[in-house]
């Protein structure tokens, strides 16, 4: 039997869909052809990327954009890496803007954390078994580690996660070598935001490395309001970096909860 509240009228979830609308109306304008971000066809090892852009035109165009320090661009532009928005080709990992010439595509809308997709263990499980095929049993470490706790505990049903890996794994061949490549990163950055190696990147680079221990709960719940507040905060620390820019995509009302 479930109870539930019938006061609560999904209020909990307001303030942070309407933050993420606000980011998404700032990413819409990063796209526009005529007033974004510039992007250009990049060649990543052998295959030419399309729309690739780079670190410091994301930095330079946030700071002309909305006329703030280049240390808030910077710190602006991590924010949407981390919660996804924007993923690095080259350092997938490091969720992090580099204020350099390496590489970063915009996501695909279908993956913005707006839509609210479950984030599913099987879904998972399936999406490392694909790699594990394309890879040719060659995971990252971190990756690896999960698979085999994925198969230790699914092992009911790991017959057809492998089914499901090996029908996705055959549709993605039949898919232009750019498209595919394209698809690959996108679905990988999701991964990296909603499954980490560790704790959030975010959280590491933000608080100088030092680690937290992740809740009981991070693992089937992706927690954006606890890493938001978190770099919010470090933001109002540093006397060099001030929130001011945070009302031109930022409701008043998530930036005064973030500090109560």
């Amino acid at each position: 039997m479930t109870i539930r509240n019938v006061r609560d009228h999904g209020q909990r979830f307001r303030p942070r869909m309407a933050c993420l609308k606000k980011v998404e109306s700032v990413m819409l304008e990063m796209q526009d052809p005529k007033t974004g971000v510039k992007s250009q066809p990049q060649r990543l090892v052998i295959t030419t990327i399309p729309h690739a852009i780079t670190g410091e035109d994301i930095v330079a165009w946030l700071t002309n954009c909305y006329s703030i320090e280049t240390e808030e661009a910077w710190a602006l532009g991590t924010m949407l890496v981390a919660f996804g928005y924007i993923y690095p080709l080259q350092d997938h990992k490091r969720l992090v803007i580099k204020p350099d010439a390496s590489l970063y595509r915009f996501q695909t809308p279908y993956f913005w954390p707006a839509q609210q997709w479950p984030v599913e263990d099987t879904d998972y499980a399936i999406y490392l078994a694909k790699r594990n095929i394309r890879k040719k049993g060659i995971l990252e470490m971190y990756e690896q580690v999960q698979y085999n706790s994925l198969h230790k505990w699914m092992n009911h049903k790991w017959d057809f996660i492998v089914m499901q890996a090996k029908e996705q794994y055959r549709a993605g061949k039949e898919r232009k070598k750019p498209d595919r490549v394209v698809f690959d990163c996108q679905e990988r950055a999701y991964w990296v935001v909603h499954r980490p190696p560790s704790v959030p990147l975010l959280v590491r680079v933000v608080f100088g490395g030092r680690r937290h221990r992740p809740s009981s709960h991070r693992r089937s719940t992706f927690q954006f309001p606890f890493v938001l507040s978190l770099f919010f905060t470090h933001l109002v620390s540093i006397p060099q970096l001030h929130v001011h820019y945070l009302t031109l995509c930022f409701p008043h009302v998530c930036v005064r909860n973030c500090f109560d």
